[in-house]
């Protein structure tokens, strides 16, 4: 089977799988409450697979005020925040525009008054012509004040779109990094990492690039030990060390629950191998401390899979390479790295 055959069967099971959830849970097939359930199937979003995760191992169930709770804090702001800058992208550039046709209009007007100043002694009759004229140059003096008012507006209304435009981007950053881990979120590295993908096949002389999948060791286990809320101050702390690693271009992101994937621009396996080596050495020498108490839970290790982009392989071959050299990193022993 191809891989985009293979990618069209695995939609059609989360599709399945959220048909089921809903059904099962007697809740509405809404456009809302299917893109939920299916984004946590997919595990597209670790906010959501964290929450609904943590609700079902309650024991408790997920009201639909709760799921659209979801959707409006984790899927939602991203395609409000594309929609709406699209549409103010467009506004702005009709105001500008407009600015610039009131600007050459009163440029207009000024030189037409000037003209018409400088025509009062020309004339034949100057006796008739004066009143005339008079009126005319006053009606234009005031045309004059009115395009300033206009634009003075236009002024104002600018600054209310570089404002909108602000917090329009806040918006689309919140949408593009982890809520729990500050770090990118899956939806940003998929982007950036198709669009270098994109940009190595169209190159001529295209750069290496790789990708790193890391996942923390034994994680399951420290979460049932010491509880979810250390959990999260360890996903934290990892994550915060794997940025202050890379430089650059490079992109941290969480992948999935305690999951990161890392973007090199740029880097050839070689070196992306002693990074990612540097990387266990130093996680591991850290000790792991409650921010709070200060109790000591020890060390954690991590495992690392790394794979070089082949020419025309695409995105998904490149991940699934980089997962297998995850996989046997972790069964030759954890706490190491591998390349595909």
């Amino acid at each position: 089977m191809s891989t985009a055959a293979k990618e069209i069967a695995r939609h059609w099971d989360y599709a399945e799988s959220t048909l089921r959830a809903l059904r099962e849970r007697g809740l509405r097939p809404t456009p809302e409450l299917y893109h939920v359930w299916f984004v946590y199937y997919a595990q597209e979003n670790p906010e959501i697979l964290r929450v609904i995760d943590a609700v079902q191992a309650s024991g408790e169930s997920l009201a639909e005020d709760d799921l659209l709770q979801l959707y409006y804090r984790y899927i939602f702001d991203r395609q409000a925040a594309d929609f709406l800058q699209r549409g103010m992208d467009d506004f702005s550039e009709i105001v500008e525009s407009s600015d610039d046709c009131l600007a050459a209009a009163r440029n207009g007007l000024q030189d037409y008054g000037a003209l018409l100043g400088r025509s009062l002694g020309a004339l034949e009759d100057p006796k008739k012509a004066k009143p005339v004229l008079g009126k005319v140059i006053k009606q234009t003096d005031l045309m004059q004040r009115t395009v300033d008012k206009l634009r003075q507006r236009l002024d104002l209304y600018l600054g209310k779109i570089a404002h909108l435009q602000r917090e329009l981007e806040e918006t689309r950053e919140r949408s593009y990094t982890d809520g729990l881990t500050r770090v990118a979120n899956r939806m940003y590295f998929e982007e950036q990492l198709n669009q270098v993908v994109s940009e190595y096949d169209r190159a001529q002389r295209p750069e290496p690039f790789c990708v790193m999948i890391v996942d923390l060791d034994q994680f399951k286990e420290v979460n049932d030990r010491f509880g979810h809320r250390i959990g999260d101050e360890i996903l934290v702390l990892i994550a915060s060390m794997l940025k202050a690693n890379v430089k650059g271009r490079d992109i941290v992101a969480r992948y999935g629950g305690d999951e990161f994937a890392i973007l090199l621009p740029d880097t050839p396996i070689a070196d992306a191998m002693i990074l990612a080596e540097d990387m266990n050495k130093r996680v591991a020498a850290r000790e792991i401390k409650a921010k709070q108490s200060g109790v000591s839970f020890g060390q954690m290790t991590i495992s690392i899979g790394l794979a070089e982009y082949i020419a025309n392989e695409g995105a998904s071959k490149l991940i699934d390479r980089a997962d297998r050299a995850l996989y046997k990193a972790k069964k030759d022993g954890r706490n190491r790295s591998y390349a595909a």
